[in-house]
Order: C-alpha cells, then sequence, then structure tokens
C-alpha cells in the first residue's frame, strides 16, 4: 500500500480540484470565531463546500444555517481541542459528530451524513478525508486494513487518516500540503478499493452523493416481499453473517429463527435480502453484508436502505409521489399500485409494499385506514426528480403474450449496411465482425443465440448493446425499450432469477423478474426485433439457469412458469416462445467463472474477442494528447500487445481508453513527464493481469515484455516483470499480486 500511495500525485491528477480545496482550507483557517458564526461561512461549509467537487448532499438543512444559535454552537464547538492521543481524538469527533446529527433533527427530517463528514473535513482537515460517503469510506477502510476491523463512521476516518500518514510520513499544516494529504483516500478508493467490486470511478468526477438514478419500470423488482418481523429480520440475518459465513450456515441459522418454514421459504429470504433490500452479497460461496447493509446494522437506520427502494422497486416512487399531494386511503393505495403493476391482480403484493414503507418510517396511517407521508417520507419524496413509470396493460392479467399485431419480424427487410455502420461508429468494432453477428444470430429461423468470449474490455458488451439498439432502431423510434442487459450473479442454480416463482411467504403471488416481463412484452410485439444480453453468464452455469430457453429454442416448445392452472397471479403457466428474441451472452473465462457446455455451445453462434489491432482504435485524437505523445504511446501499447498476445495476457480497449485518459490528465500537470507517466499507468492498467504456471511460452512472453518495457524507459514496470520472471523460474509460477 505504500508504493501505491507513494504512485498518487494529488496535483497530476486533480489540480482543478485541489486549488479549489486549498483556497478553501486557507478561507477556514483565517476565519476567526465571528466570521464562523455568520451565515455566509455556514453556507460556505454546508452548501459550498469542495470537499467533493460534484454534489452538495441532497438532504435540506436551510432552516439550521439561518439559526443563529445553531451557527454560533458549532462555530464555538470547532476551535475546541481535539486531544492529544488517538483515542481522544476519535472520541471527541464522535461526539460533536453525534451532536451534530442531535441538533439537526429539529431543522430537517433526515439525517445529512455526507454533508456532516463534509463540514468536519473542512473544519478538521488533519483528522478526516475527502471521502465523505460512507459506503465509500468504509471500502476505503478496508484496502486499508482489511474486514478484521469494523469501526464506527467516524473512527473510520481517522484512522484511514492515522495509516496514509504513517506511511507517507510527516507534513505541514499549510493549506496546500493539508489538501493534498486528505485527498489520498480518495484516490485510493478509486485506484484500489473500488477496483475490488467492479470497474473504478471516474475519478474527474468526485462523486460522493448523485441525484437518484431510477430504473425503467420493467427493469425494476415488482414490490417488496412480507417478511415475519420486518427489518428486525433483516437486522438479524444481518448481524448472523457480519464475519461471512456459508449458505448452508445461514441456512441453518434461519431455520432456527423460523423452525415453520420450509427450506425453500427460507432460500426466498435468502434472495430477497440479496436482491430486493442489497444488504447481504454472496462470493465465492461466502455470504457476507454489503457495504449498505454494514451501515444498517452500524447505524440502525432504516434510511440507509432507502434509495434501491425507490428507485429499484416498481411503486415505491408511485405510492411517495401520490401521497405528497394529498393522504389516501387504503383501498386508494392499493388501486394505485394495481395500476402500476396490472399484474397485481390480488392485493397481497400492494398490501405487503404498505407494510414495508410503514416500517421504513415513510408514511403512517390513521385509525381511519388514511394514509399520509411522514417527515421523512415528505423528505424522500422530494427527492423524486423524475415520472414514475407503469407497466404496459396486460390484458386484465390473463393470456398475456398474446400479439398485439399477426405481422411478424423479417429481418430480411432491414437495410445492413446501416445497421454495421451504426454499430462501428465511433467504436473499434471490424464491420465484418457486425455482420458475423447478425447473421449467425438470425440465420435460424427460431434459435437466435450468441456468445461473445474473449479477453475482457475488448468490448463484448459494448458490441452487444450497440448492435441491440441499432437493430431495434430500425423498427421503432425508441430503441432502448427493446433492449434488455441481465447481469448473470454467482449462484444461480435454476431459472427462478430469470422467469420468477410462485412467493413461498406469499402462496397467492409470483415473484416476477424483469427479463420476465421484457420477454412477455416481446411476445406481444411479434414484428419487432428484441435483445436479451446476458452479461458475465457463466458466472453461473447456463445449462442450469438459462434451460428452459435453451430447450425452447431447439423444440419450439412454449416456455413453462409455472404449474398452477392456466393463470397465476397475473402469470401464464406457459408462454409462446418469442422468436423474435435473440440472446447475446458475454463470457470472460477466468478462476471465477464456468466453463460452457456442449448443450450451450451447441446452440450458440460463437465469436471470440482476441485480437486487439491498434490501428482500429477510433480515439486517438480525442485526448488532448499531441501528435508526438500519440506515437510513443502507440508504438509502447503495440509492442506489448505484440509480447503479451501469445500467452493471452495482452489488454482489451477498455484499457487503451484507461492509458490515454490517465496520460491525458496528467499532462495538465506542471511537471509532466511522458514517459514517467506512461510507466504508472501501465504498471497499474497492464501489469496486475500478468500471471501464470511454468510454460515455455510463458518465459518468452516475460522476457518480451521486459525488452520492450526497457525500449521505451518504462523502467518501474520492466523491474515488476523482472520479479515476476524471477518468481517463476524459482517456484514454477507468477502473479502480479503476491
Amino acid at each position: 500500500m505504500k508504493k501505491v500511495l507513494e504512485s498518487i500525485n494529488p496535483a497530476e491528477r486533480r489540480p482543478d480540484w485541489l486549488a479549489g480545496l486549498e483556497q478553501f482550507l486557507a478561507d477556514i483557517q483565517q476565519a476567526d470565531l465571528e466570521s464562523r458564526k455568520t451565515k455566509q461561512f455556514h453556507q460556505r461549509i454546508w452548501e459550498d463546500n469542495p470537499v467533493s467537487s460534484v454534489g452538495m448532499g441532497t438532504v435540506d438543512i436551510s432552516a439550521a444555517i439561518d439559526d443563529p444559535g445553531f451557527r454560533a454552537w458549532l462555530a464555538e464547538e470547532s476551535f475546541k481541542p481535539l486531544g492529544d492521543t488517538s483515542q481522544a481524538r476519535i472520541a471527541r469527533l464522535r461526539a460533536l459528530y453525534d451532536e451534530i446529527v442531535e441538533r439537526l433533527k429539529a431543522f430537517s427530517n433526515r439525517t445529512p451524513h455526507v454533508k456532516i463528514f463534509r463540514v468536519l473535513a473542512a473544519l478538521f482537515p488533519r483528522y478526516i478525508t475527502t471521502v465523505a460517503d460512507r459506503q465509500k469510506a468504509l471500502a476505503c477502510h478496508r484496502a486499508l486494513f482489511g474486514k478484521r476491523k469494523k469501526p464506527g463512521a467516524v473512527q473510520r476516518q481517522v484512522e484511514i487518516r492515522e495509516r496514509i500518514d504513517q506511511l507517507l510520513g510527516p507534513y505541514g499544516d499549510t493549506p496546500e500540503e493539508l489538501a493534498a494529504r486528505m485527498t489520498y483516500g480518495w484516490f485510493i478508493y478509486v485506484d484500489y478499493a473500488d477496483t475490488q467490486h467492479g470497474s473504478p470511478p471516474d475519478d474527474t468526477k468526485i462523486v460522493q452523493d448523485p441525484d437518484l438514478k431510477p430504473l425503467p419500470a420493467a427493469q425494476r423488482r415488482k414490490g417488496l416481499t412480507s417478511i415475519r418481523g420486518g427489518l428486525d429480520t433483516l437486522a438479524s440475518a444481518l448481524s448472523f453473517v457480519m464475519e461471512g459465513v456459508t449458505r448452508e450456515d445461514l441456512l441453518d441459522f434461519l431455520r432456527a429463527e423460523f423452525p415453520d418454514h420450509r427450506d425453500s421459504s427460507l432460500r426466498t429470504l435468502i434472495n430477497i435480502l440479496k436482491n430486493e433490500f442489497y444488504v447481504i452479497q454472496e462470493v465465492d460461496g461466502v455470504v457476507s453484508p454489503t457495504p449498505r447493509g454494514e451501515l444498517f446494522i452500524e447505524t440502525g437506520e432504516a434510511e440507509e436502505l432507502i434509495p434501491p427502494l425507490l428507485t429499484r422497486i416498481l411503486g415505491v416512487d408511485h405510492v411517495l409521489v401520490a401521497l405528497a399531494k394529498e393522504p389516501l386511503s387504503t383501498g386508494e393505495l392499493l388501486a394505485l399500485l394495481k395500476q402500476v403493476n396490472p399484474g397485481w391482480t390480488s392485493d397481497f403484493a400492494p398490501r405487503a409494499m404498505l407494510k414495508w414503507l410503514r416500517d421504513f418510517g415513510l408514511m403512517q396511517v390513521d385509525g381511519l385506514g388514511v394514509y399520509s407521508l411522514t417527515g421523512s417520507g415528505q423528505s424522500w419524496a422530494g427527492e423524486i426528480k423524475w415520472q414514475p413509470e407503469c407497466l404496459e396493460p396486460l390484458d386484465n392479467g390473463e393470456v398475456i403474450d398474446t400479439p398485439l399485431t399477426e405481422a411478424q419480424l423479417d429481418v430480411g427487410q432491414l437495410d445492413q449496411g446501416v445497421l454495421i455502420e451504426a454499430v462501428v461508429q465511433g467504436a473499434a468494432f471490424l464491420p465484418s465482425l457486425v455482420q458475423q453477428l447478425h447473421i449467425g444470430l438470425w440465420a435460424n429461423p427460431r434459435r437466435h443465440f450468441a456468445i461473445l468470449a474473449g479477453l475482457s474490455g475488448s468490448g463484448k458488451t459494448l458490441l452487444a448493446r450497440r448492435y441491440a439498439s441499432a437493430i431495434a432502431a430500425q423498427f421503432i423510434d425508441n430503441p432502448e425499450k427493446n433492449v434488455f442487459i441481465q447481469a448473470v450473479q454467482p449462484g444461480w442454480y435454476d431459472p427462478a432469477p430469470l422467469f420468477g416463482y410462485i412467493n413461498p411467504l406469499m402462496p397467492d403471488s409470483y415473484v416476477r423478474p424483469p427479463l420476465l416481463d421484457f420477454l412477455l412484452t416481446a411476445a406481444r410485439h411479434p414484428d419487432q426485433p428484441f435483445t436479451v444480453i446476458l452479461d458475465e453468464m457463466n458466472l453461473s452455469h447456463p445449462e442450469q439457469y438459462f434451460a428452459p430457453v435453451l430447450s425452447s429454442m431447439e423444440s419450439g416448445e412454449r416456455l413453462r412458469l409455472h404449474n398452477e392452472g392456466d393463470s397465476f397471479d397475473g402469470v401464464p403457466s406457459t408462454i409462446a416462445y418469442p422468436a423474435n428474441v435473440a440472446f447475446i451472452g458475454t463470457v470472460n473465462m477466468d478462476e471465477t467463472t464456468h466453463g460452457l457446455s456442449d448443450k450451450v455451445l451447441d446452440r450458440a453462434f460463437t465469436l471470440e474477442f482476441w485480437h486487439v489491432n491498434l490501428d482500429d482504435y477510433p480515439r486517438w485524437q480525442n485526448h488532448g494528447l499531441n501528435p508526438a505523445d500519440i506515437a510513443i504511446v502507440r508504438a509502447c501499447l503495440g509492442d506489448l500487445l505484440q509480447a503479451l498476445a501469445p500467452e493471452r495476457l495482452h489488454f482489451g480497449w477498455r484499457t487503451v481508453e484507461d492509458v490515454l485518459s490517465y496520460l491525458a490528465l496528467a499532462s495538465q500537470g506542471n511537471d509532466f513527464d511522458l514517459i514517467s507517466a506512461l510507466d504508472d499507468v501501465v504498471y497499474a492498467r497492464v501489469l496486475p493481469k500478468l500471471r501464470g504456471s511454468e510454460s515455455n511460452r510463458l518465459h518468452e512472453a516475460l522476457q518480451k515484455t521486459i525488452t520492450v518495457l526497457q525500449t521505451h524507459g518504462l523502467q518501474r514496470s520492466r523491474d515488476k516483470v523482472k520479479t515476476l520472471q524471477a518468481d517463476l523460474t524459482d517456484t514454477g509460477m507468477m502473479r502480479f499480486w503476491r
């Protein structure tokens, strides 16, 4: 981690942000007690605070800023000493944080956690980081300490700063030094912590409280499942998995908690915790809390779980928006929710949602059964800046796959030239590749299934998305409606995550995943092309979770959803296999994925993405680098590709894009050195994937890579590869991460 920190230069990474932060801290340092009591000062630290350069939080605390008593109290607290020891500082800052939270309750119905940490960072820049978001701070803390320590939010901040200071050494109290040091936490999150769970964020946008981003209605989960015990059950299960347990351990715990429940009901409960409330995750067979779940346990505040309810659960935003206008009776709310989802033909699912919204403290009901928003509910309703969407009517919930037209899709009528041009424009895809995908998908009259395999970052998902939008655009004005991206999750052992299931906890209701509604919509529009993209489809075994589709696309038989009569809770027992739907799966082959069986491969048109030709990359000129620098970078990356490709350790377009973006930002610094910056980014973005065991080909690839790095002057990267080469010689295996 010391090397990671030493490789970070905040002045190069975010010069504009750093400059604004330096001036801000200088102004804070110069403000005396009387200045800190003013409304202008508080407006600056609460609402115009550059600790994070985008977004000032969504909780309205203008009443607190207007209050002279609150301003005077905080001004006086800001001058009180924190103590000489780490324990004393943590205790003092925690007490101050808690007191701020308590005092703000008089002015706001929600707790502005992000704003509070920004203010603490402004007042105590030596002890608080710029990572104001508590989930991101937790990820940053784990990057430094692992999962062994579980401190509170304030202690977490102090420990991050202490660890960074320990690794980097002492520094001064000037605004310049303070600003630079307090940003290291954010760059650790960007470069290290967040990459453990997916692609890193764009560190040019220091976004820590982005606006809520709602999913389309068709992609949302259909309702909230009723759970005995409500939030207490969530908290109990989360407490049990805090240290990480197996799924079977969690089942044993739930069996003890609910001895009258069947195992199928308990497995459903696990799925609810995972996919409705997003509080647990399952990685490599270990169940543990998500950062959101950890914060819920840490704070005991149900507010931590509300954002995904608003943006990912169908109907929640409708209820809050409606109640923000006027109180409504139980019957009126049930009718509203049935309009939102015509598939809800009974009251079970809507009533379960209303109960959850009461449990979350968003609304209240009087003795006459009339609902109104609580203060918290009013505040969250104010965050809904979008128009809530409804699902399409479903013919009274009965035969919902009945086509609206007798016309059938005819892909022969589309203009292939226009299609190919739309896909390749501005991207590094060869027209011949797009043509192969198109013909391979539609050559069979019913079996439209392709698999895109190969190098991570080579554009597989981008190609699938572009193709899906381009083909739909030749038939409808809003092509994105006909594209569905399903992120496959580990641990899918049956089709339920895709096609739904009868809810064991509510036997009269059917849990309808978004993909099911998408396929039903496709069945109703047989004259339009629809595309389902199964992203990273081999994180689970496709022959298990995708079995009904694999069978029906071959036989032409109807897809069976359940055995409860012709229709159950608005869902037919079977639906006709939609021959107007193309399925495109993307796969990566590594230690986290599964191989593909012959049953899958026999039905798929397969394209491999291993060849990367830098001449095909279209955005060399889009990053502001001068032609001479571009030529150097291009030559270096090209030589690295040639050295690493025989062992399939090379890189794709995502890495090329990231290298150029890094260099473009670095070039804005006064002491920019191309070779040094190129060395840093190659070390960070190319070398971490190097791994393998004894073979002549791997030895040859490493030697060629060392030669390339030496030729181009990338000394730090060269030295690292030499250590890998030595490991391979000594132990018969090597990997970047030791």
